[in-house]
């Protein structure tokens, strides 16, 4: 469940930045250059929200240390 979670909020930023990135550019530039970058920045933007999630929730390696031998 956590990892749903932290899914969906690295999903809302992304996509939050997103938006700013293809507005701002359409504002400078044109529509035409806006579209096929947001369109891009949109669909990669679900999977580097997965990846950085995936990231976010692993599991922490514990230190544990060798037996020692005898």
């Amino acid at each position: 469940m956590g990892l749903l979670i932290t899914y969906i909020a690295c999903l809302i930023v992304g996509q939050a930045l997103t938006i700013t990135i293809g507005l701002s550019i359409d504002r400078f530039y044109s529509a035409a250059i806006s579209l096929p970058i947001s369109l891009f920045l949109y669909f990669t933007m679900f999977w580097v929200a997965w990846k950085v999630a995936v990231r976010l929730t692993e599991p922490k390696a514990e230190n544990v240390s060798p037996p020692s031998g005898g």
